[in-house]
């Protein structure tokens, strides 16, 4: 009973109605700020002229700066593509046949086939999309 006695005198004093309702914000919130181009690309900025609202968010329009080349591919590229297969294939044998990646050859028939898939596929990848 000396516990209750003692928790009534910390308990929390205050309500909603004491504090009050929220204050309006005050600062810059409130007011309009006009924010100028600078470095930005004349294209990305809406004009005036047009009438029109931009519909961009916070990132920016959803507008591309210019048309999308497509390049050949890369060496560096082709590698860490083919470096995450063989990674996710080595993972995927060892969950569902363990036993599979236990020989020596195994591991060597895993390897030399994503290998010569990697050299192919970057050879037909070049071949398609030549210096473009």
């Amino acid at each position: 009973m000396a516990d209750d006695a003692e928790s009534d005198d910390r308990e929390w004093k205050y309500s909603i109605d004491e504090v009050g309702p929220d204050a309006e914000a005050g600062g810059q919130g409130a007011q309009s700020v006009e924010i100028s181009g600078g470095e930005v690309p004349g294209e990305l900025i809406a004009d005036a002229d047009e009438g029109e609202e931009s519909t961009g968010n916070v990132a920016g329009s959803l507008t591309s700066t210019g048309a999308i080349e497509p390049e050949s591919p890369s060496l560096e590229n082709a590698i860490f593509v083919f470096v995450g297969i063989y990674i996710g294939l080595l993972a995927l044998l060892s969950m569902t046949r363990p036993a599979f990646l236990g020989s020596p050859q195994n591991l060597l028939l895993v390897t030399g086939s994503v290998v010569a898939l990697a050299v192919l596929s970057f050879g037909i990848f070049g071949l398609l999309t030549p210096e473009t």
